[in-house]
């Protein structure tokens, strides 16, 4: 069942997964604080039909203090938010991947750090579930088909580097009680896609098969997915079919079929 009342802070949602994501916890009516460089860019894409009643936008940067606590903060409460979705990554200064170059290469390691030692500093009394954004192929994982092999082993070593960084930074927060929990989704080749419904297989190193499955319909922002043995495996998935599982499994129902997983989402 929904709850409104809960509070979610947005780090990178003016593209990929986490933009989904957003619309999709909108129209639940929950309050969402979202941070962004430009709040023109959020706003045009967001479909004309989402509510924004519940959204507030902090218009800033990533790696500035005050611009994330800001974003954690709910101001009608001035407490810490209940639930944080990271979307953050790097794209590459060209499409060749012969000649990929990273302008930002510590980007998601230096803002997780920032938002975790925010987190620390303020002390909240009940600290925020944190639902993190990475991908497959990293930390040495046999998650990736053979194929792509080479292409996420040499092209995207930075941005690789960059994330297994961020999710031991996830981890060793959850340890120290920083955060509540968390939970990491490691999904295939993003694409552009259209959402699908019950397309995606999803999968951990305890997953069991028909253990448990999506349970959203497509209208209430689904995405039908079943789970595999062990970590899934398989070669694309659409952003928007990753944001409806993020919105499913971490907004709405916190993470309590995955907490401290990393969950691999593919077709």
């Amino acid at each position: 069942m929904s709850q409104p009342s809960k509070t979610v802070a947005f780090f990178g949602a003016t593209g990929g997964c986490a933009v989904t994501t957003l619309e999709h916890s909108l129209r639940a009516g929950y309050r969402c604080s979202v941070l962004v460089r430009s709040s023109e860019k959020l706003k045009g894409l967001l479909p004309t039909t989402v509510p924004t009643t519940n959204l507030r936008i902090v218009q800033g940067d990533g790696l500035n203090p005050d611009d994330v606590r800001a974003t954690l903060v709910d101001p009608s409460t001035n407490a810490v938010v209940d639930t944080i979705i990271y979307g953050l990554g790097m794209r590459p200064t060209t499409n060749n991947p012969l000649t990929f170059k990273f302008p930002t290469p510590t980007l998601c390691e230096d803002t997780t750090r920032l938002i975790m030692d925010t987190i620390a500093d303020l002390k909240p009394t009940r600290p925020p579930f944190a639902l993190f954004i990475s991908t497959t192929g990293i930390k040495n994982t046999n998650d990736v088909p053979l194929l792509f092999q080479p292409f996420y082993h040499w092209a995207l070593k930075t941005p690789h580097l960059d994330k297994g960084i961020m999710e031991d930074l996830v981890i060793e927060a959850a340890i120290k009680g920083v955060l509540r929990n968390y939970m990491i989704v490691r999904p295939s080749l993003l694409t552009d896609g259209e959402a699908t419904y019950g397309n995606i297989r999803v999968g951990h190193e305890e997953s069991t098969k028909d253990s448990v499955k999506g349970e959203l319909t497509l209208a209430e922002g689904g995405c039908g997915w079943t789970i595999v043995d062990g970590p899934a495996i398989g070669y694309t998935i659409s952003r928007k079919d990753v944001g409806a599982f993020v919105f499913e499994e971490g907004v709405r129902n916190g993470g309590e079929k995955f907490k401290g997983q990393k969950v691999r989402l593919t077709y």
